[in-house]
């Protein structure tokens, strides 16, 4: 009986672990977009809570920062998990500049509207879409890789999320919209 409980116990146990690192993995997979709060804004500083001074920003970070967007003073900086990120909004443009903890440049996000979006990006939403008005955009560069869309549509029944890449689009999710 002993040797049946913990045999039991032995696969039951890291069974619930891979289910768990699973159901993680998959929660991170979700797209949120927000459009009532400051978009440079919305997932940073929710989540880090804890701002940072330019001063005690990495100066890798920080050359990287000022280098890259001269004419911004009024960023806002925070420590998240594997690094940091730097916000602050222009023309309408959310921005979140994301560096490692070496202070070497991760990533941008931009998030904006429709009228921000380039003519042949739109085009070729709208030309698919066109019952669809476009909510939000999130363009995201990384180094080494091309700049990749996320683009959410609202229609009359329905709430698409789209990724873009390279003229590629695919459909990442899809709401129905309650009546």
């Amino acid at each position: 009986m002993k040797k049946v409980t913990f045999t039991s116990f032995g696969v039951t146990l890291p069974m619930l672990a891979i289910s768990l690192i699973s159901l993680g993995q998959a929660a991170n997979t979700e797209l949120a977009f927000t459009k009532n709060s400051p978009p440079a804004e919305t997932s940073v500083s929710k989540a880090a809570g804890n701002s940072l001074n330019r001063s005690t920003v990495i100066s890798k970070a920080r050359r990287n920062f000022v280098s890259s967007y001269k004419d911004v003073a009024d960023e806002k900086w925070y420590n998240v998990v594997g690094g940091l990120v730097a916000t602050f909004t222009r023309d309408d443009v959310g921005y979140q500049v994301g560096y490692d903890k070496k202070g070497s440049w991760v990533n941008t996000i931009r998030t904006y509207d429709e009228n921000k979006l380039s003519p042949e990006i739109r085009h070729a939403v709208k030309s698919t879409y066109y019952d669809y008005n476009i909510n939000l955009v999130q363009e995201i560069e990384t180094p080494y890789n091309p700049t990749t869309y996320l683009i959410q549509l609202i229609g009359k029944t329905e709430i698409i999320s789209l990724k873009m890449c390279e003229g590629e689009m695919s459909v990442l999710k899809t709401f129905t919209k309650s009546k």
